[in-house]
């Protein structure tokens, strides 16, 4: 455990004040609440891996079928654009809503591990940190006298670049489709010259 919650609830040494029971309790359920969230996280990663690997799987399986030697003429080519088109669809609007999910609970995480961080520093209570939106000042919570302590936001950078690589995927997503879409009419209908 980070901070080593066993050590901090020994007996304080004269001077230094010891974390309460409730603080604890917090902190062990933060902890437990930030597991069940990795958990999820990783169960959303894996839900988006498989549906962009039957999307791909789907997609083979036509492609192959009209490239293949078979009576599919040119008049035939609106029945695999047609197939081609719903499955990228369906398949656009699932993995956005997976990608979303993932970047809801990611950011959720990242702030419930400056929370923690905090709980852990300043011995305070979860009701305490969130009497407040992240990037506020803490109420009642001063250092050095006067500075008062603010709860502190994720890293920005790693929430943009979070977003950047899952809406890139989207992208590459997207631009597989429109291509995979053009080669359903082109296997059909552009002239091949046999030698």
């Amino acid at each position: 455990m980070q901070g080593g919650i066993e050590q901090e609830a020994a007996p304080a040494a004269p001077g230094k004040i010891n974390i309460s029971s409730e603080v604890q309790n917090d902190i062990k359920n933060l902890e437990a609440i930030n597991q069940k969230q990795e958990e999820r996280i990783h169960n959303i990663e894996a839900k988006a891996l498989q549906l962009t690997n039957l999307y791909f799987v789907f997609q083979g399986v036509i492609l192959s079928s009209i490239s293949s030697a078979s009576p599919a003429k040119c008049h035939n080519w609106l029945i695999p654009f047609f197939l081609s088109l719903v499955a990228a669809l369906l398949n656009l609007v699932a993995l956005f809503g997976t990608v979303t999910l993932f970047l809801r609970y990611s950011e959720e995480l990242d702030q419930n591990y400056e929370d923690l961080r905090v709980m852990r520093v300043r011995r305070l209570t979860r009701a305490q940190i969130e009497e407040v939106d992240p990037g506020s000042p803490l109420l009642g919570v001063v250092e050095d006298g006067m500075k008062p302590v603010f709860r502190q936001n994720p890293d920005a950078y790693k929430k943009l670049m979070r977003r950047v690589y899952s809406f890139a995927g989207i992208g590459f997503f997207l631009g597989f489709s429109i291509v995979i879409l053009y080669g359903c009419r082109a296997l059909l209908c552009d002239n091949k010259t046999e030698t």
